[in-house]
């Protein structure tokens, strides 16, 4: 039986966050899980960028960016059949393309499991 960790060692995790305290949290949190980290992405157009162009095998992406939502990252994920998890701190509840939804303030275990979902298909 896999544990949530263990499912992400090796797996490319888009990082799309605008304050960097948060994105270098996270950034160490997912690296100490074994994870390469694409980007942090600290913009909406670098993000999508990424998102179009890197090789992804999943990613979490906070819902506002520097004032905009992150829908056309999510919508450029979906296109590519990339899974993703939404983090955010205002209570947006529903997930874009049936993605799971995190609410800030968020744990390490609850990201890693939420992120592990994903992976194996149960957005």
């Amino acid at each position: 039986m896999s544990t949530p960790a263990s499912v992400l060692a090796g797996r490319r995790i888009l990082l799309v966050e605008d304050e960097f305290i948060v994105a270098a949290m996270l950034e160490d949190i997912l690296t100490g899980l074994g994870a390469v980290v694409v980007g942090p992405a600290y913009r909406l157009g670098e993000g999508l960028r990424l998102a179009e162009e890197e090789a992804i095998d999943v990613a979490i992406l906070d819902v506002n960016i520097e004032g905009e939502r992150s829908d056309a990252i999510a919508d450029a994920l979906a296109a590519r059949s990339i899974p993703f998890v939404l983090a955010t701190g205002y209570g947006d509840g529903e997930g874009r393309h049936g993605a799971q939804v995190l609410t800030k303030p968020y744990t390490p275990q609850m990201l890693t499991a939420a992120l592990a979902r994903a992976v194996e298909g149960g957005r």
